[in-house]
Parts: C-alpha cells; sequence; structure tokens
C-alpha cells in the first residue's frame, strides 16, 4: 500500500511538474511570436546630393543629355530668398539591394511647392506639409530612374529639404493608388465674388452699406498691413441646391480661412468672432433661394501679409455628412499609419479595402460610398486590431526619484504592458488596466534614485526595442539637460537635431514650444513631433514649454486637447498644471511657464503674450521662486515667447512687452540664472549685465538665451539693439526687412551640464545635411546663491 502510495504521490508531483513547466513556458512562446517594431520599420534612402541648375527651363530640357544647361551639386536644405527665382534639381536614383521586390515611396518636401518629374514626366506636387509617390512597385536592385524636381520662390524663401525613398512592402502600391483615387464629394462650394477695402471703417458691417466703389478680388486675396485689417463684402444668392442637398428652408453654413481673426456680419448681424485662422458658423437656419444674404467679414493682421484664404457656403446636412466623411478619412490614414509602421504589415487584409476603394464606389451617391467604405473598415479592423503598431513608440514623462512615466500611441486600441528589469534582465512587469486604448500611460512605481533600467512595450504582438533610462538621483551631482525649440514645420530637419541630441546621453530634454505647425491638426503631433524625437525619446525624459502654435485652432477654448492627452507633466505644486509647472533635479530648479494661457486678445496689455498679475498662473510663479530660493543653487525659467528679442523675418518684433513688464522683474529679484525662450528661429544670447534697475528695465542679473532653430524655417533680419542681448552682434537695421546675413540664424541645440555651482554651456549647429556642426557659442557661470 505504501508502495501505490508513494508511485501515486511521484505521479502527482510528475503532473504539477508538468504543469509548471507548461505555464513557465507559456510566455516564452508568447514572446517568439511577437515582433520587435524597429526605430525605422523600413528601409529609408535619404537623397542628400543632387544636381541644381539655377533658373527656369522647360522639363523637356532638364531630362534632355544633350542640354547646354550649366548643373552643379548641391546638397538639400540650401535656403534662397531671391523673389520668383527657380531652382531645378536633378538626380539618377539606382534602386538598392535593400529594396528589392519592394513598393518604393517616394517622400519629398519642399517649401514652399515643388513639381516633381521622374523620367521626364510630371508624378506629383510637393510642398511643405506632404508630397510623395510611387516610384516604382515590385522593385528590381540596380533599375534607374531620373527625378527632377522644379523649385520657385513666391514671396519669403524657398527650401528643398527632405528626399526620401521608403521601401514599402510589396502590395503598398494598390493601397496607395485606391486612396489616391478616392473621392467623396467635395465639401459645399466657394463664394470668390467679393469686394474689399483696406483699413475700412467698422461702418462696412451695416447691410445697407455702400460699397459700390470698393474694389472686386478674387479668393485667396492676400494684402500687406501688419496689425491692420481689411473688410470684405459679398451678395450671397443662395442656389437651390449645393451638391445634390436642396437649400430651401435649411441652414448654411460657411467656412473661412483668414490671416489671422476674422468677425464676420450677416444681413449686418454679427454671427460669428474667431481668435482662430480658420472657422466656421451657421449663417441662416433657413435658407431662402430667392432672398440674397449680404455678408460682410472683418480680417485681422497681426503679423506678415493678410489675407482672406478661402470661403465656402455648405448646407448643414452635407456638413453632418462630412463629419461621417471626415471620420471614414481619418479611419483610412489609421490603415495607411499601420502600413508604414508596422514591420510586416498584413496587406492582404490591407487591400482587401483597396479593392473596394478603386472598383467599387464608381457612380455611387455619397451615403452609398460612406456605406461601402465604412463596411470594409469595420471587417479589416477586427482582425488588425489584433496584430497592433507603434504610432508613437514608447516616450519618457515625469522623470521621478521613484519612479518613471512611459507614453505610447499605438494605431488600433490594444492592451500593453511594461517589461522591466536591470542590467538586461526582465523580471518585472506592469500591467495596463483591462480595456484597450490607443494612448497608453504607466507608471514603474518602486524604483531606486539614480539607478539604470531596461524596458521594453509590449501590445499585442509587437513589442518596442530594448532601452533603458536612469532615475533620478536622490542626491545632487553632476548632470546634463538639453533645450532647443521650434521645431515645427520641416521635420527631416527636426530628426537631424533629434538625432545628435540622442548622441549627448542628457539627462532629461526641454523644449521651448512651436512643436507642431498648427496644434489642432493631430498628424502634426505625430509627424512634427513624436516621430523626430523617437531618436532620443525611449531613454530620455522629455518636457514641452508649450508655444503660440500648439494653441493653433484652440485660442477659442484657451486649451489643447492633444497637448493634454500627451504629455505627463509633473504637477508637484500647488496651483501647477499641464501648461506651467515646475521640477528639481539635482541642485536645480526648473519653471516652465506659459505666456499664452489663460488671456484672450482683448485682456492683453497691448500687443504680446502675458502672464498677468493676480493671475493664477502669476500668483504661482512668485511662490514657486520663493520655495526655489530656499533650495536650489540654480533657477531655470522656461516660455517659449521671449520678454527680449533683436531678430525676426518679415516685420518687426522686439520680444513682449507684457514679459517685461510684469516677468522681467520677479525673474531679476529672484536670482534666476538662465531663461530660455524660443519663437524667434535663430540663437540669440545675453550675459548678465548686472545690476537690474526695476525702474528703467536697464540691465540684467539672468541671462537671456533664445533657442528657436530646432527645424523651423529660420529667420533673416535684425530689427533692435537690446542691452540684454550679446548675440547676434551685428547691427540692427528696423527700416528693412531683407536677410541681413547674421551668422547666428542656425539650425542648433543647446547643453548644459551642472557640476554643483558652476555651469557650463554650448550651442552646436547642426549643419543643413545633418551632420553636427560646431560649437558656435559656450559660456560658463557661477550660482549667483549665497552660500547656505
Amino acid at each position: 500500500m505504501k508502495h501505490i502510495a508513494l508511485t501515486n504521490l511521484l505521479h502527482e508531483k510528475m503532473m504539477i511538474f508538468s504543469w509548471i513547466l507548461m505555464l513557465t513556458a507559456l510566455p516564452l512562446a508568447a514572446q517568439e511570436n511577437i515582433i520587435t517594431q524597429p526605430v525605422d520599420p523600413h528601409s529609408v534612402e535619404e537623397l542628400y546630393m543632387w544636381q541644381v541648375h539655377d533658373g527656369d527651363m522647360s522639363a523637356e530640357e532638364a531630362f534632355n543629355p544633350d542640354s547646354k544647361a550649366d548643373w552643379h551639386a548641391e546638397p538639400l536644405n540650401q535656403v534662397w530668398w531671391e523673389k520668383n527665382h527657380v531652382k531645378w534639381y536633378k538626380k539618377v536614383i539606382t534602386i538598392p539591394e535593400v529594396f528589392e521586390g519592394r513598393d518604393v515611396l517616394m517622400e519629398f518636401r519642399v517649401d514652399p511647392v515643388g513639381i516633381v518629374y521622374v523620367d521626364g514626366k510630371e508624378l506629383f506636387r510637393a510642398c511643405q506639409y506632404s508630397g510623395n509617390a510611387i516610384l516604382v512597385a515590385n522593385a528590381k536592385a540596380g533599375e534607374k530612374h531620373t527625378v527632377a524636381v522644379r523649385t520657385q520662390n513666391k514671396d519669403y524663401n524657398c527650401s528643398f529639404f527632405q528626399a526620401d525613398l521608403i521601401g514599402m512592402p510589396a502590395g503598398y502600391h494598390e493601397f496607395y493608388n485606391a486612396r489616391k483615387k478616392l473621392s467623396f464629394q467635395s465639401k459645399g462650394i466657394a463664394v470668390k465674388n467679393w469686394k474689399r477695402k483696406l483699413f475700412a471703417s467698422d461702418d462696412a458691417a451695416a447691410k445697407d452699406f455702400d460699397d459700390n466703389a470698393w474694389e472686386i478680388m478674387s479668393v485667396p486675396d492676400r494684402w500687406e498691413g501688419e496689425n491692420k485689417h481689411a473688410w470684405y463684402r459679398t451678395v450671397l444668392k443662395v442656389p437651390e441646391e449645393i451638391n445634390g442637398f436642396p437649400t430651401r428652408g435649411r441652414a448654411l453654413r460657411m467656412f473661412f480661412v483668414t490671416d489671422d481673426r476674422g468677425t464676420l456680419y450677416v444681413d449686418g448681424v454679427m454671427k460669428h468672432r474667431s481668435e482662430g485662422k480658420r472657422f466656421s458658423t451657421v449663417i441662416t437656419l433657413s435658407a431662402d433661394p430667392d432672398k440674397p444674404l449680404q455678408l460682410a467679414l472683418k480680417v485681422y493682421n497681426d503679423r506678415g501679409p493678410g489675407n482672406l484664404g478661402s470661403a465656402v457656403v455648405l448646407t448643414e446636412d452635407e456638413y453632418k455628412m462630412q463629419g461621417e466623411v471626415d471620420e471614414a478619412l481619418t479611419r483610412i490614414e489609421r490603415v495607411n499609419r499601420y502600413a508604414k509602421s508596422h514591420p510586416r504589415p498584413r496587406m492582404e487584409t490591407v487591400n482587401t479595402l483597396s479593392k473596394v476603394m478603386a472598383n467599387e464606389l464608381e457612380g455611387k451617391s455619397l451615403p452609398r460610398k460612406l456605406e461601402l467604405v465604412t463596411n470594409q473598415l469595420n471587417i479589416i479592423e477586427e482582425e488588425l486590431k489584433h496584430h497592433p503598431a507603434f504610432l508613437i513608440p514608447p516616450y519618457l514623462q515625469s522623470a521621478e526619484e521613484t519612479g518613471m512615466t512611459i507614453k505610447w500611441e499605438t494605431v488600433y486600441p490594444a492592451y500593453g504592458y511594461v517589461l522591466y528589469g536591470q542590467n538586461g534582465r526582465w523580471g518585472r512587469k506592469t500591467i495596463e488596466e483591462a480595456n484597450p486604448k490607443l494612448i497608453h500611460e504607466l507608471t514603474l512605481l518602486g524604483l531606486k534614485p539614480g539607478q539604470t533600467y531596461n524596458y521594453k512595450v509590449i501590445c499585442g504582438s509587437i513589442s518596442s526595442p530594448a532601452a533603458t533610462f536612469t532615475i533620478k538621483p536622490d542626491k545632487p551631482k553632476p548632470f546634463k539637460f538639453i533645450v532647443y525649440g521650434d521645431n515645427r514645420t520641416r521635420p527631416k530637419i527636426h530628426e537631424f537635431v533629434s538625432e545628435h541630441i540622442a548622441e549627448e546621453k542628457s539627462d532629461f530634454v526641454i523644449n521651448v514650444g512651436d512643436v507642431v505647425s498648427r496644434g489642432s491638426v493631430l498628424a502634426q503631433w505625430i509627424d512634427e513631433y513624436f516621430l523626430p524625437i523617437r531618436h532620443y525619446s525611449s531613454t530620455t525624459p522629455s518636457y514641452i514649454s508649450i508655444g503660440n502654435h500648439e494653441y493653433g485652432g484652440y485660442w477659442d477654448i484657451r486649451k489643447v486637447p492633444p497637448f493634454e492627452k500627451y504629455v505627463a507633466h509633473p504637477i508637484s505644486t500647488v496651483g501647477s498644471t499641464e501648461y506651467y509647472f515646475s521640477f528639481d533635479y539635482g541642485n536645480a530648479h526648473f519653471i516652465i511657464l506659459d505666456p499664452n494661457e489663460g488671456e484672450s486678445v482683448e485682456e492683453r496689455d497691448g500687443d504680446g503674450s502675458i502672464i498677468s498679475p493676480n493671475s493664477q498662473q502669476y500668483n504661482w510663479f512668485v511662490e514657486d521662486l520663493k520655495a526655489a530660493q530656499k533650495k536650489s543653487d540654480w533657477i531655470f525659467v522656461f516660455m517659449h515667447e521671449p520678454p527680449y528679442s533683436e531678430c525676426w523675418s518679415g516685420g518687426y518684433y522686439d520680444g513682449e512687452p507684457p514679459l517685461r513688464k510684469y516677468i522681467v522683474p520677479l525673474i531679476e529679484a529672484n536670482n534666476v540664472s538662465i531663461v530660455f525662450a524660443g519663437h524667434t528661429h535663430d540663437y540669440e544670447r545675453g550675459l548678465p549685465h548686472p545690476p537690474y534697475d526695476p525702474k528703467t528695465g536697464k540691465g540684467n542679473n539672468a541671462a537671456y538665451i533664445i533657442t528657436g532653430g530646432g527645424g523651423a524655417r529660420l529667420d533673416n533680419h535684425k530689427y533692435y539693439e537690446w542691452e540684454q542681448i550679446d548675440l547676434p552682434d551685428h547691427p540692427a537695421d528696423p527700416g528693412n526687412d531683407e536677410f541681413d546675413g547674421g551668422e547666428y540664424y542656425r539650425y542648433h541645440y543647446i547643453v548644459v551640464e551642472i557640476d554643483g555651482k558652476k555651469l557650463k554651456f554650448k550651442a552646436i549647429e547642426v549643419n543643413d545635411d545633418g551632420t553636427k556642426g560646431e560649437v558656435f557659442d559656450s559660456f560658463e557661470l557661477e550660482s549667483p546663491m549665497k552660500k547656505r
């Protein structure tokens, strides 16, 4: 009996051991099916050097091998200012072996616009924000194509700044071509028969105002006059239907694009006032084709040229359906993002949608088109959600002494978790809440100060590459941080800057704002900011001092929803928010301000950005400065708009008067060492010129730095001389807007190293071709704090 019992016991133990082995092996088996999404999911060939011809010619001549035209070698990103001047770029492209069998996508960017020809035929137009086409499907290594690009400067400057070939998976060209062919109904009809008068009185709002002497203008219309306005008037004769939608008795809506702000009157009654460049409003709840509507639009221009870019009218019925169209287009773009982000996208699934878009929509009504496309989207999304991809790779936020926050975004809602450990081991796991998400946030807790951890993020069958981060130390020690800003508009340049920032291996990075061109355009948060910073964001925590361009499209509500969902800034003191906050690192205190938040135009003190006295932000800043005096050897302040600036482009600018009036006195009285700003697209530096006189505003105890060379097109002219600014040191010329040849209009970033009470500062250039440039400015400072 004992023998039988012992046998049974051994059998039970063996069964238990087998189950343990199976349970242990399950995660390992699952890991074998997980694909790592690399920094670049598909191979990229960057085309830097081109043959260039100055002057115009025909496309036939550009491709003629016997042409006598002069061509010379030139890298991309050479800015030129000659108005209406034409440059041709030409290059013979040889398909590399790594692209064998793949669909080669060309992505070109030209500011303002370029016409792209391949083998003598026009293929597409490349502009500042878009420009791509399939060069060849199912490519053969070694095959050659001649590409030429005609560029022309219009009224500012011109630059051909990006030319990439991307080896997309075979079959991508089917989706690309079907997506390009897809056509939903246009949104409304354009209203172009306007009359215009510059600087007219507000009597022009009246319905019966006499505008017979006004100039007739076509739209788009552009005019000069900073801090001026123009009135536009027209009579809108309502048609019986617009795009097949009846108008009689129906609500009508109008869309406007203005520079910079607009106020609309209908039959003498104000209908809408906008603080942004784009707005829409209902102009009548019951349209009558027998009764024309008198429209009057006042356009306010702040800086640069003013304009009425477009005016479109449509029925509210079409507008509501257009919301469904926009949703469908957004979902189609997600499919595109999936194909471009996933290293092994399921193109056979994607192309079931391609077949519908290419073959089944011809002649169908808008509702039927939407139904067919939406049904197919539902089918493929059900499969693709089980094979997600990182739309935004993992990035670090809010470094603390015992924890680190990690955020990321997936193309489709997914469950995610973080594996982490030390010294290459993966001993710990943090799991999200049990619901799939697009934007993910996990905070790892219980970590040790100053220690380095390895981690990776896993969502479904996709993993991020293994990366490391170092926890903030609990005792002061030498550290390094990076500052840069104004990276918007040209993501390729921003990527160059980010690659070199990653090489610095700093403890954290602070961006002084304008990370996107327009905050309400969600794609720009991905393309202009998060994808370029992927080179450093997985290993280095980052912070944003929000800029005016982030508020673009959100001025009316004074909140920026994408900013709020994408950042996890430390809100560690009473009164701080995601928009203005502070944190400590080592023996230094960092204060981030937001001069754009909270005040309407009417509340601003004259022209400029303001943090008004007795506002929550102002009072918080006062208290935060007081507290910092007691514990920190260094205090740094960051804000997008500068109090002092000497340079700009296309019109006078010298910084923000309200900041000089209200914020500078607080800075100068509270031992702030350096004030960092952006907004001006150059490098400006002012070392201390003590003492500061609060009565006259003369002198400065703090250093003032502008670092606006992160990627946006650079400024070119010095308008003013401030005592507080040393560089640039060439003479100012307020009566001229032309390029002045100054040497500090450079792409760059700043490195600051702190060792006790000593500070080392370097400004490092990033060359036009993406290589690391020289250290073009440096200095050292001693802490202004007395011994404690």
